[in-house]
């Protein structure tokens, strides 16, 4: 199976990375209309200046500096070894970095994730699934996991969602199992 993979807050640990990171942004910049708090429209850069400098100031280390999720490198050698081919599928942006796809390379080679065919700035995964080949998408993003299903693609939440009927796990042990009764 063809398993196309998310990384952030699939792979790693963003959202505690951003929390960490908002925390430090607002003590430094004060700003009316928000706290310490993270906003829920944070990955809204592009509403508010302030947050848009936020993700200018703090996007590599949100990018790179994240940990990564417990097991999931156990976890994708495993689903390697199965005989998946597995690829990441994020969105992030490559004009917002000077050589994405090496810098994302780089990353995975430091702590042992062996998945080397990347896919960057994806905005619509859904159709990018069908059109590649993809038989299964595995993301945090509920837009995206409902984009692929309606392009007739498996996908499962990597979050929890009470509203979501659809597979969903959060944790890369729970990942493999339910991708082993895929198959």
């Amino acid at each position: 199976m063809r398993i196309g993979i998310d990384i952030d807050d699939t792979l790693t640990n963003t959202k505690e990375q951003q929390i960490k990171c908002w925390k430090e942004y607002y003590n430094n910049n004060p700003k009316d209309g928000f706290n310490e708090i993270l906003p829920s429209n944070i990955n809204e850069f592009n509403v508010d200046e302030y947050l848009h400098i936020f993700w200018d100031t703090y996007r590599y280390k949100l990018s790179f500096e994240s940990s990564y999720k417990k097991d999931c490198q156990k976890y994708i050698d495993k689903l390697i070894k199965d005989g998946h081919e597995l690829c990441i599928i994020t969105s992030r942006p490559d004009s917002k970095y000077k050589n994405l796809k090496e810098e994302i390379k780089e990353s995975f080679k430091k702590n042992n994730i062996n998945i080397n065919l990347i896919y960057t700035d994806i905005r619509n995964k859904g159709d990018f699934c069908f059109n590649n080949n993809i038989d299964l998408l595995v993301d945090d993003d509920i837009k995206h996991i409902t984009n692929t299903q309606n392009n007739g693609i498996k996908a499962i939440l990597f979050n929890e969602n009470i509203n979501y009927k659809g597979l969903q796990v959060n944790n890369w042990k729970d990942l493999y199992n339910t991708i082993k009764t895929l198959n």
